[in-house]
């Protein structure tokens, strides 16, 4: 038979794995369903049962074995039962937990929608407290109210009640009426006169309104005149317009009929000469083609030599002033100092501190023209102190560009490349400002002290006062009147080198501004290279076109040699057709004349009677924009007119007011006392009813924080019926888990496996279904001292649990043999972590293990009992069943 594996687990695997699920449910002892607590007590038991019938079946057959490891081993032969029907008693049990635990969550679900009806009744009667309130503080407020002006009233009676005692104040209230009825009856008046000058205001503006809308009325005529003559005129000109373009038409015609009769004429007289001379022409036309051949190449030559300068431009624009010196020595400007200028750069250009023609070194063509820019800050200080301006020359500029690009670029600062003299300045917009400003204000303070440095030269006061001229040394060097001719340079950094010499070291210097120019004609040559080049090019394709023309014009000529007397013949004839054809072109030319200067006459009348109803239109314009200026000033008139009313009714306002209040304190002080009495009563009800609306108040109050405290009792208790539910939810799951392992389990001892198949010993049922099974090889001696990876039986940290087959003819047992030393090692390791726990399913033949994918038993903790009692005899009666592993970390 083929070498088929089985499942199989150690009885003491199945026994150790009850401890983690009943440790699982330690902590919550207290909160697990009454039915869920006697599963796991039952489990125990079955468990319990189970290890007893394993002890028996052990005494009962004490057979002993040594494995190669010198364990000893017990071998067993099973017991008889009746597996079957102890897979079904606890699927009946499972079912039964299942419903219970589904009736605990139907209550469990009730009363949660009781709690939160509850909850909801609750809500209704905070808001209708909260709405009770909300009254109870309207009429609180309301009352209060009252009371303020019934207090208002009070305290006006009684000022009443306590004037009206004196004589005086009745004749003072009696003349206060009096005097306010006459003040009445004046803004009255007032109001009266006020509406007077309105309503004339409104007649001016209505008289404002006709005139302009007569005037818009002439208006519009005036423009239908213009617009009328405007479309005569647009007409007649359209004829004229017209007339013209057909006098061009026929002018065109007459040019081309009189270039053709003139083309004719010459194509005879060309024709009849080329019929004599036509041989004496054929060498003339080889000459001039052959001429225009060189002239051809020459040109393709010189643009070829452009071509190569242009491609050079930005090259040489890139190498600064290496660059211009280059051209300088190529040039008229050169001098005896350019070579040395050249040669001196040339030296050090590979140098690290050295950046020939970048932007920010001294050597770009622009720092040397911002370089010349400072030299004119320069010589302006010069001429106010009447010393001769400095000239620039080719060796200063080039060493002062040295000097300034290495105190940049280099690590080290200093005076290198001098002249003369050199003045160095780093981060000086304008380097003058230190070299001579600052200096100068030095060297005045000590040439007050000391009078003769002002006669003495730079090289004197350095061999004199060698600490004066460290101060001021810059500013003498300046104010050198025997160093006329400089160098200057200056980075994108504003490192800032100027060079000295004395004149006759230097004789080569020119002016700031020649030497502006002599970089500018460089730059711009350079700038204009493609330019010229393209110019070139056009004239070598000229030259190319020029000869090609001469090479076929020879050709021609040859071809014509012989048909010039027939050409001259035929030129004769059409010089005679030609002549005629212009004849009529030219009739027809001056009759299309002499109707465009008629049309033109009629155009121009158009345009003088357009024109002055254009005069007209535009008077009518003029008029009705005075008209809307007098209609609006008139509207303005009568705003502020109506606002002359509005006042005056304001003051009539308030004159009825001020009757109304004196007429008030008359009348106040008839009574006074009875008033003063009414007053007092009205006060004391408006009392009353405020205290009483505060009562009802306090009570809504308190209604309303009675009802939020039931609120918030009734969301504690739906609260807690929500976690009672999702408690019961929960158990639900574990129940329905048991009930499918146990299930599961039953359907494992449906099928026993084949008669004299072999249980491999070292097969095992990894979790991880992408390593390949253990080939059916027995353990070898060698092998006893180390762990067994592949051939684990579901124990784990490498327990072998080797097992001894034999196989005999005539009986299909299979004895298993139980390490006793590796069952207490595993009920150990499996008590103290947590493990992932994978479930397995043998087939009915015994040939394929297959992985569930369900993950039951380690997270319901109810079912482990009844499964490994029936996993336990499954296996010693040799038949298929579900069996657990162990071996996979729950963390993984």
């Amino acid at each position: 038979m083929a070498n088929v594996k089985k499942t199989f687990i150690a009885t003491t695997v199945a026994v150790a794995t009850l401890a983690a699920p009943a440790t699982a449910f330690a902590d919550d002892a207290n909160n697990i369903q009454p039915d869920v607590n006697g599963a796991i007590e039952q489990a125990q038991t079955a468990v319990s049962q189970t290890q007893d019938t394993v002890a028996q079946a052990t005494q009962a057959t004490p057979q002993t074995a040594t494995t190669p490891d010198n364990t000893t081993t017990a071998t067993t032969t099973p017991a008889q039962s009746d597996p079957a029907a102890d897979g079904q008693a606890k699927v009946d049990e499972a079912q039964a937990n299942d419903n219970q635990a589904q009736t605990n969550l139907n209550q469990a679900q009730t009363n949660v929608d009781s709690a939160q009806t509850t909850v909801n009744q609750a809500q209704t009667q905070v808001n209708n407290a909260q709405t009770t309130l909300d009254a109870a503080n309207q009429q609180v407020q309301n009352a209060q109210t009252t009371v303020n002006q019934a207090q208002t009233n009070l305290n006006q009676a009684q000022q009443n009640a306590s004037e009206s005692a004196n004589p005086g104040n009745q004749q003072k209230a009696q003349q206060a009426l009096s005097d306010a009825n006459s003040q009445l009856d004046q803004t009255t008046k007032q109001l009266e006169s006020a509406n007077q000058q309105v309503k004339k205001a409104q007649q001016e503006a209505q008289q404002k309104a006709d005139n302009l809308t007569a005037a818009k009325k002439d208006e519009a005529a005036a423009k239908t005149d213009k617009d009328k003559a405007d479309k005569t005129a647009s007409d007649a000109k359209t004829k004229a317009d017209e007339s013209q373009k057909t006098i061009s038409q026929l002018k065109a015609e007459l040019e081309a009929a009189l270039a053709a009769k003139n083309d004719a004429d010459t194509a005879k007289t060309t024709a009849d000469k080329n019929a004599a001379d036509a041989k004496n022409g054929i060498e003339a036309k080889r000459k001039d083609a052959d001429e225009k051949a060189t002239a051809a190449n020459t040109a393709q030559a010189d643009a070829d030599s452009k071509k190569a300068a242009a491609d050079n431009a930005d090259k040489q624009l890139a190498s600064g002033s290496i660059g211009f010196y280059q051209w300088k020595l190529a040039s008229s400007y050169k001098n005896e100092d350019t070579q040395f200028a050249l040669d001196q750069l040339v030296k050090y250009q590979n140098e690290d501190w050295v950046k020939i023609g970048e932007e920010n070194s001294a050597t770009s063509l622009q720092n040397m023209l911002d370089a010349l820019d400072m030299i004119d800050k320069g010589n302006e200080i010069r001429r106010n102190l009447g010393l001769p301006e400095w000239t620039v020359n080719d060796a200063d500029t080039a060493d002062a560009q040295l000097a300034a690009d290495y105190n940049t670029y280099s690590p080290n600062m200093g005076h290198v490349f001098t002249g003369t003299s050199q003045n160095l300045a780093w981060g000086y917009d304008n380097p003058y400002d230190g070299w001579y400003t600052e200096e100068k204000a030095v060297f005045d303070r000590y040439a007050e002290k000391n009078p003769e440095l002002r006669n003495m030269t730079a090289v004197e006061i350095y061999m004199k006062y060698p600490d004066i001229y460290e101060q001021t040394g810059h500013y003498l060097n300046i104010i050198d009147p025997d160093c006329d001719t400089t160098g200057f340079a200056i980075t994108g950094s504003l490192t800032a080198a100027q060079n000295f010499s004395q004149k006759y070291l230097y004789s080569s210097g020119v002016s700031v501004d020649e030497y502006r120019q002599q970089i500018l004609s460089y730059k711009n040559a350079l700038d204009s290279a493609a330019d010229v080049y393209q110019k070139a090019l056009d004239k070598a394709n000229e030259a190319k076109k020029a000869a090609q023309q001469a090479q076929q014009e020879l050709a021609e000529l040859q071809e014509r040699a012989q048909s010039a007397q027939q050409t001259a013949d035929e030129a004769a004839k059409t010089a005679k057709a030609k002549n005629e054809a212009y004849q009529k072109a030219l009739d027809a030319y001056n009759a299309a004349v002499k109707a465009g200067q008629t049309a033109d006459s009629t155009y121009a009348q158009a345009k003088d009677e357009a024109d002055a109803k254009q005069t007209v239109y535009e008077q009518k314009q003029s008029a009705t924009k005075k008209a809307q200026n007098e209609f609006d000033e008139a509207n303005q008139q009568v705003k502020t007119s109506q606002s002359n009313v509005d006042k005056a009714q304001a003051a009539v306002d308030e004159a009825k007011k001020q009757v109304k209040e004196a007429q008030a304190k008359l009348d106040g002080y008839t009574d006074a006392n009875a008033k003063l009495a009414e007053a007092r009563k009205k006060l004391a009800e408006a009392e009353k009813t405020l205290s009483k609306a505060q009562d009802e108040q306090k009570t809504a109050q308190a209604n309303l924080d009675k009802a939020k405290a039931a609120k918030a009792d009734a969301d504690k208790t739906l609260a807690d019926a929500n976690a009672k539910l999702d408690k019961a939810k929960a158990d639900k799951k574990q129940t329905e888990a048991a009930l499918t392992d146990a299930k599961n389990a039953l359907d494992g001892i449906a099928t026993k496996p084949g008669e004299g198949d072999i249980i491999d010993p070292g097969f095992s049922v990894d979790d991880d279904s992408s390593k390949p099974s253990t080939p059916d090889t027995p353990s070898t001696p060698d092998d006893s001292g180390k762990p067994n990876d592949s051939n684990s039986t579901g124990t784990s940290k490498g327990d072998t649990g080797k097992t001894d087959t034999t196989k005999d003819d005539s009986s299909s047992l299979t004895d298993t043999t139980v390490s006793t030393k590796k069952n207490e090692s595993k009920a150990e390791t499996a008590d103290e972590k947590a493990y992932k726990t994978t479930t397995y399913k043998v087939d009915a033949d015994n040939k394929t293990v297959t992985d569930t994918g369900e993950d039951n038993l380690a997270t319901t903790g109810v079912d482990v009992a009844g499964i490994t009692a029936v996993s336990i005899v499954a296996l010693m009666m040799g038949v298929g069943f579900v069996g657990v592993e162990r071996s996979v970390r729950r963390n993984d």
